[in-house]
């Protein structure tokens, strides 16, 4: 990845499209926004000095989510507080990728940059109950029935993803000097208890037809100086998931912290008791997620100069407090 050359592609496009963006052509800027959770896919803050726009650029084989979002992107504005669609785009912009969305951008701060978060929780915690039983995206996104558990639900969400990124970390294993043969042995034992835990748990075994965003993180709220609140990055959105994989995922930076009992509290009025038993495992998949997932994200920022040695720093620290935080809790 050419970081600086791809903004120059970026701003070459907007330039001849400035009309359909609302943005004026002679004053253009692009600048490319690092997403601390991987390389997926590319986002951009194009802007002529007055308006802003976001454009979020994907690959053709990862574009399904982009593209199902389009299908339900007023719905998701008017409901949940989502980026306002402006246009779609069919054409390479940069290498690679050849699909993308331009929204309005959203002038706020990461729910993890508030010094309180407790009320923005609650409002977000209040919407994805809606969205988890939501008809009107269940008929507009689900072209059929599939006969789905929460197991499944879960062995695509972490499983596939703890194997796919054990592979690029196998592959690359000589840029991970701070990471032995024996602890990766370890991740696969790991992986595979996981996977057969949620395959034989009882309260997996249900059917999964929740509405779930996928990927309700901190970093994907964003937040005014009023409070009010966006939720960003829908293109994880599945109508055969699980409530309990966005509810842990929300509120995961306090999972036993001072305020996590009137969360769970919150948790429990709105979905019922049965869930935190999922929610536990969840958890924990969570934590396996930051000592796995970063090292792949270490991997990947190889790749991107100008951004490596921030990603990789942080990937480091990550796993390195992680893992022996996971090893504390669960190893046996």
């Amino acid at each position: 990845m050419e970081l600086h050359q791809d903004e120059n592609k970026v701003k070459e496009w907007t330039e001849a499209n400035s009309q359909s963006l609302g943005l004026n052509r002679s004053k253009i800027e692009a600048k490319y926004i690092w997403n601390p959770g991987g390389f997926v896919n590319q986002s951009y803050r194009i802007t002529d000095g007055q308006t802003i726009r976001h454009l979020k650029l994907s690959q053709e084989q990862k574009a399904t989510g982009l593209k199902q979002w389009v299908k339900i992107s007023e719905h998701l504005t008017n409901n949940y507080k989502a980026p306002r669609l402006i246009r779609e785009i069919a054409q390479e912009i940069t290498p690679g990728y050849s699909y993308g969305l331009v929204f309005d951008f959203i002038e706020g701060k990461p729910l993890s940059s508030i010094s309180d978060p407790m009320p923005v929780i609650e409002k977000v915690l209040k919407s994805l109950h809606q969205l988890h039983a939501d008809t009107e995206i269940r008929m507009a996104v689900a072209s059929e029935d599939k006969d789905y558990n929460y197991a499944a639900a879960f062995t695509d969400e972490y499983i596939t993803r703890f194997e796919e990124d054990l592979q690029i970390i196998r592959a690359e294993k000589h840029l991970l000097d701070f990471v032995t043969e024996e602890t990766l042995d370890w991740f696969d034992t790991e992986v595979e208890a996981l996977r057969i835990m949620v395959s034989q748990h009882p309260s997996f075994q249900k059917k999964a037809t929740d509405i779930v965003h996928n990927d309700i993180n901190w970093q994907n709220v964003l937040v005014d100086d009023s409070n009010d609140c966006w939720i960003i990055d829908w293109d994880d959105l599945t109508v055969f998931g699980d409530a309990a994989m966005d509810y842990s995922v929300l509120v995961w930076p306090i999972y036993k912290s001072k305020d996590w009992d009137y969360c769970r509290d919150l948790v429990i009025d709105l979905a019922g008791h049965a869930i935190l038993e999922r929610m536990e495992i969840y958890f924990r998949a969570k934590l396996l997620d930051d000592v796995i997932d970063v090292l792949a994200d270490y991997v990947d920022a190889e790749h991107v100069p100008e951004l490596k040695e921030m990603a990789q720093k942080r990937a480091k620290e990550i796993h390195l407090r992680a893992y022996p935080e996971y090893l504390s809790l669960y190893a046996r």
